[in-house]
């Protein structure tokens, strides 16, 4: 067994993962921070001028039913206490659609909200500067706020924590000398009469302001940096839904009783207004301050928490993988983290202030929905984890109904906008997410190179090699080399560990030696200068789905494989049956009549038939004969009383046959007439050491499909037999999809 094998083997089974660093305080601070953003800094105005003096009691409600989703989270992460946060419990409980939905639209949900506190906190940093921006230079400074929090955040947590408690308790505490300067000017007076624009105006400022309510999910996008986050995390978003709650409810209190609501519902700044009135000109400072560190504080909270999220859907493969990796050094989801700060940047650079606040508010809804089903799914399927509590039990169908009924009170520009994103979701997941969600899930894939780049585009052919047989594994490796020697390209050597389905794929690669020993064997086997040779071991359910989901996996272009005949076991047989039905690429099956000994096969025969497989077939017998310096005789055989038009078509095979040769070997003719084509090309096999036949036959290697050409010339040959078979372009496209 290769030691540098085994270093490698060892060191990809093991997972770089998080550190647990975050505790009850800091996972706080996370959720705080997402929650009191810009908005209370802006809104209060335009719930002010819906309601009127009632909008303090519109934060009362909506606190209300947003603590229903705080305690419907709380649940689902003391259950599912994993990191991913909605998105990872939808998937669990509903499965792929489920969790895709929930996170596509939280991962973009969280890339409008963040655009959303970066425009916030420029438009307060040039407001505290004395500047007036233009509608570029907000962007700009937003768009730096950006990449400094990804970058920050990138680097790891630590740094990062400090900066987040800086920002959200900064911002708590202006909140809380702004409320202690208000209490001394209150004016009950203002706030009566209580409704004056109705009590549909009180109603009518909840779906302004629920916005605000949104942060505390984002704790559990973290989950796998928390310490004992079953108890921790919905700890951590009770507590920040409480703080934001009591903060929200005395700011609206407070505003409304230090200045008329009518002035507040015509201020673009209301809370200045109100500083303004308690501390005169300090109090503009002061309160553009809290925005800038309100703003700042948000953005970095939720790009945190977004990475996290990206990076579990990295995982489990919905996004490029690239994105599921922990950065080893930073111990971060490095490339999740940057991933969401570009899409950050292409919001900005995309949609304006109005557009990024609505398109964030139907994300954001609809990505709650998914979790209500996963814990109501929960509750049914295992009831013995449903709470006692009459409310608590009924909370799935409770949280549903109310996020429905809030994703109804937007308006139709917000609901037009989030079709055309959903149905964007819908063609990534079909065409992009789905086959490699199922490869995820069925099998576990290592590739045993020692630095794999971050992004690798292929050059060169590369062909599958399945490894099972020692007997004949330096054969295929050969014929693999030899059908590379001239373009270059790479074998891809697997071995497919069988895995049984009470197994974890992990476990199972750990038990298994053989994987290494016989793809070590091939390190010290000589190649050709371009080609090179990439090992890979991948444990699977079944094999031939194993086989297949590898050829997907490492995109190649050839699966080449040997086949044992009629010696072959059922199973084994069944194993080709399924690679030929599911395999998305094309296919060479070689049966070595001579085992154990060097295979150099010098006398070539090719069988022309159909023009499908006539590439491949001259290909493989041109690259095999000038490995060996052998000789290519093309065959062709026509009925005992051919005619004039049979005899053209043979013609015109080989001429197309002598035109795509371009090895560089000897080749000659040769036209048989035969009634009994299958007994004649037995008989002719004696004069070669191996023969090339084409099949467009899915079950050719069906060992009771009788009278199969392919099947007959197999199992009756006298010599080696490769069966080429070329999918045609059309199934291809669609076995690809």
């Amino acid at each position: 067994m290769s030691n540098r094998l085994q270093a490698i083997f060892q060191k990809k089974l093991v997972p770089v993962t998080f550190e647990r660093t975050i505790g009850l305080f800091g996972a706080t601070t996370i959720g705080v921070g997402a929650l009191m953003g810009a908005g209370v800094y802006v809104l209060i105005g335009l719930a002010a001028g819906v309601a009127g003096p009632s909008v303090w009691i519109s934060y009362i409600v909506c606190g209300g039913l947003a603590f229903l989703t705080t305690l419907l989270f709380a649940d689902m992460a003391r259950l599912v206490p994993i990191s991913g946060g909605g998105y990872a419990y939808a998937y669990r409980s509903l499965g792929r659609i489920g969790g895709f939905t929930t996170g596509w639209f939280l991962a973009l949900g969280s890339v409008f909200a963040c655009g959303l506190y970066a425009i916030g906190f420029a438009e307060y940093f040039a407001s505290i500067l004395g500047y007036k921006l233009p509608g570029y230079g907000v962007k700009l400074v937003a768009g730096a706020l950006v990449v400094l929090s990804a970058f920050l955040n990138s680097k790891g947590t630590e740094g990062a924590d400090r900066i987040q408690n800086l920002l959200t308790w900064g911002n708590l505490g202006i909140l809380a000398v702004l409320l202690v300067g208000a209490a001394f000017f209150l004016k009950p007076g203002l706030a009566v009469p209580v409704f004056p624009l109705g009590p549909e105006g009180t109603f009518g400022a909840i779906g302004i302001i629920y916005i605000s309510f949104f942060g505390y999910q984002l704790i559990a996008n973290s989950a796998d940096e928390i310490r004992n986050p079953a108890v921790t995390v919905p700890r951590a978003m009770k507590l920040s839904m409480g703080i934001a709650f009591l903060f929200y409810l005395l700011v609206a209190v407070a505003s409304i009783m230090v200045v008329p609501w009518q002035q507040l519902s015509q201020s673009s700044a209301p809370l200045v207004d109100v500083a303004t009135a308690v501390f005169g000109s300090f109090g503009w400072v002061l309160i553009s301050t809290g925005g800038i560190l309100a703003s700042a504080g948000a953005l970095n909270s939720t790009v945190l928490s977004q990475g996290r999220q990206i990076y579990a859907m990295g995982k489990d493969r919905f996004v490029p993988a690239l994105l599921g990796k922990v950065h080893e050094g930073a111990k971060t989801p490095r490339a999740a983290i940057l991933a969401g700060g570009g899409l950050i940047l292409v919001a900005l650079l995309l949609f304006d202030l109005a557009f990024i606040a609505k398109a964030a508010n139907f994300c954001l809804l609809v990505s709650l929905l998914p979790v209500s089903l996963a814990l109501r799914r929960i509750y049914r399927e295992q009831p013995e984890k449903r709470p006692g509590n009459f409310a608590r039990r009924y909370l799935p169908e409770l949280t549903l109904l109310v996020n429905l009924g809030l994703l109804g009170t937007l308006d139709w520009l917000s609901l037009v906008f989030g079709l055309q994103l959903a149905l964007i979701g819908g063609l990534v997941f079909y065409f992009y997410s789905r086959k490699r969600v199922e490869r995820q899930e069925t099998g576990m894939h290592l590739a045993l190179e020692e630095e794999e780049p971050a992004f690798k585009f292929k050059s060169g052919e590369r062909i599958l090699m399945p490894v099972a047989n020692p007997e004949t594994q330096r054969s295929i490796f050969d014929l693999c080399n030899a059908v590379l020697a001239q373009k270059g390209g790479e074998i891809v050597p697997l071995h497919i560990v069988n895995t049984p389905e009470q197994m974890d794929f992990r476990t199972a690669l750990s038990n298994s030696e053989q994987s290494l020993s016989l793809l070590g064997r091939m390190e010290d086997w000589q190649t050709s200068p371009r080609v090179n040779i990439r090992p890979v071991v991948r444990a699977s359910h079944k094999l031939g789905m194993g086989i297949v989901h590898a050829a997907e996996e490492e995109r190649c272009d050839l699966i080449v494989m040997g086949y044992a005949g009629k010696q072959a076991s059922a199973a084994a047989a069944n194993l080709m049956e399924l690679v030929l039905n599911r395999a998305s690429v094309n296919c060479i099956f070689l049966k070595i009549k001579q085992r154990g000994e060097a295979f150099r096969p010098k006398r070539i025969a090719v069988s022309l038939g159909g023009r499908l497989n006539l590439n491949l077939m001259v290909r493989l017998a041109g690259a095999i004969a000038a490995q060996y310096k052998g000789e290519i005789t093309f065959l062709n055989i026509l009925p005992t009383a051919y005619s004039p038009a049979q005899q053209a078509e043979s013609g015109k095979i080989f001429i197309e046959a002598i035109q795509r040769h371009s090895a560089r070997a000897l080749y000659s003719i040769q036209v048989l007439a035969s009634d009994d084509p299958i007994d004649t090309l037995v008989e002719k096999s004696a004069d070669y050491d191996l023969l090339v036949v084409g099949t467009t036959k899915v079950g050719l290697l069906q060992q009771m499909v009788v009278g199969n050409f392919a099947t007959q010339i197999t199992e009756r040959a006298q010599c080696s037999v490769a069966v080429v078979r070329v999918l045609p372009i059309g199934r291809k496209l669609v076995k690809g999809v």
